[in-house]
């Protein structure tokens, strides 16, 4: 097999022996915590680092992922480098439990950089297992390799004049230029139907279930909090999104004590003003009291006598203005029948 060079001044390099190596520690999921893996080249010596998760670890297994690591080695021509080690720790603890190494035949770079790709600072620390000023320069060095690409794709000439180009023939085809968009949506959609068919999802998903269940026997305490946060915020999103989506309610909690009055029914908010006219005429109902009455037609009536037909208690109660006469019945002090006269002819 023809061996690959690679220079660890390169930064595309670097990536692509950190990547092989982690991919080739996720194959061991069950031994080392492959997300943890640390690298360092300093001084011509190329340092790796695992976290074993458990401190009692098969032995036959761990010496045939040496081995793995080893002959991956064999296949490699590392430019600037003269030694490489690899180490393994236990979470928690910063001094190794195992230690292996090996010198190799040292391959001059063929010509020296200004500036190291991987430059360390003089005063960094030693190799140390969960640390956090290393998570965090990790997060910088992410943040600012995705700045610089984007950066770099923005001020591309072929990105610049394939951006021209695309505007000519918006301009002078508008039509096509919808069309070609269409078409291109259309086939990256197709794609991303054929991606999702084809994915290995089951695979997937046993892979991040074995993360997830090595973060929680690190430590229990911290995976179940950090858990319990990200689940308040996919429910507040979740939340959030039903109510930017949902139409508008009325909260009856927030509406008056009283924001409906079954009296409405009642004839009596049914007349106009207290007066005797015809629209109070109209307005009275059998079984009215004396006083509801008397307040429709604005004021006390003039008692005239008894009404025989409805018995002894009938008593005969009379209102007037100048236009109209009204009499009404009681018995008992309820309303049992009423008439009314004009006085004067309707105009």
């Amino acid at each position: 097999m023809k061996a690959v060079r690679l220079n660890l001044e390169d930064r595309q390099a670097w990536q692509k022996l950190q990547h092989v190596l982690t991919s080739l520690a996720s194959d061991y999921m069950d031994l080392v915590a492959a997300e943890q893996t640390e690298f360092k080249f300093e001084q011509q010596v190329l340092s790796i680092a695992f976290t074993l998760i458990a401190a009692n670890s098969d032995r036959d297994r761990l010496n045939e992922f040496t081995q793995s690591i080893d002959r991956y080695f064999n296949r490699l021509q590392l430019v600037g480098v003269r030694r490489i080690e690899w180490e393994f720790y236990i979470i928690g603890e910063d001094v190794p439990v195992l230690t292996q190494g090996r010198d190799i035949p040292l391959i001059a770079a063929p010509a020296p950089l200004p500036k190291s790709a991987l430059a360390r600072s003089e005063d960094r620390q030693s190799l140390t297992r969960n640390s956090p000023q290393g998570a965090l320069s990790r997060g910088r060095f992410k943040s600012g390799n995705l700045v610089r690409r984007l950066r770099g794709w923005l001020l591309d000439p072929k990105t610049i004049a394939a951006a021209r180009t695309t505007s000519r023939i918006t301009i002078r085809d508008p039509k096509g230029a919808l069309e070609a968009i269409r078409t291109s949506a259309i086939a990256k959609f197709n794609d991303t139907i054929q991606w999702v068919d084809t994915f290995p999802w089951e695979t997937w998903t046993k892979e991040k279930a074995q993360q997830i269940k090595r973060r929680h026997q690190r430590n229990l305490v911290r995976a179940v909090i950090e858990d319990v946060l990200v689940l308040g915020v996919v429910l507040m999103c979740l939340y959030w999104l039903t109510e930017a989506l949902s139409g508008p309610t009325i909260n009856l909690a927030l509406l008056p004590p009283r924001h409906y009055d079954n009296n409405i029914t009642n004839v009596q908010y049914r007349c106009g003003n207290p007066g005797v006219t015809l629209k109070n005429y109209v307005c009275l109902g059998r079984g009215m009291r004396y006083d509801q009455v008397a307040s429709i037609l604005g004021g006390e009536g003039k008692p005239l006598g008894i009404d025989h037909k409805y018995g002894d208690r009938a008593v005969i109660v009379s209102w007037t203005n100048n236009d109209l006469s009204m009499n009404a019945t009681f018995v008992d002090d309820k309303l049992v029948t009423r008439a009314y006269r004009q006085l004067t002819a309707s105009k």
